[in-house]
């Protein structure tokens, strides 16, 4: 039986990627609505602070997500790279 071990390898969607556009739509909603808040402001000052926090979160989240993910990865966390070279070089790394 063989034992050896890819450290590190991804082909495809990671699904960390899905996690941070889920993230992204959540971040933009929640903008959307700190933007109606806004127009209500002395009444509704709580629920626009709420709002802005996780808008802000949301997109902040998903953006370290999607930058730790392209970084490790070295391609798109959400766009599977299937090109000749990365077919050639999962076949030289992953099944040798």
């Amino acid at each position: 039986m063989a034992n050896h071990t890819v450290k590190r390898e991804s082909h495809g969607n990671h699904w960390m990627g899905l996690i941070a556009f889920i993230l992204l739509l959540a971040g933009g909603a929640f903008s959307a609505l700190w933007l109606i808040t806004l127009a209500d402001l002395p009444a509704n000052k709580p629920m626009n602070i709420t709002y802005g926090v996780l808008a802000l979160g949301g997109l902040v989240a998903s953006t370290m997500i999607f930058a730790t993910l392209v970084r490790e990865l070295r391609h798109s966390p959400v766009m599977p790279d299937n090109t000749r070279a990365e077919i050639s070089r999962y076949l030289a790394k992953v099944r040798p």
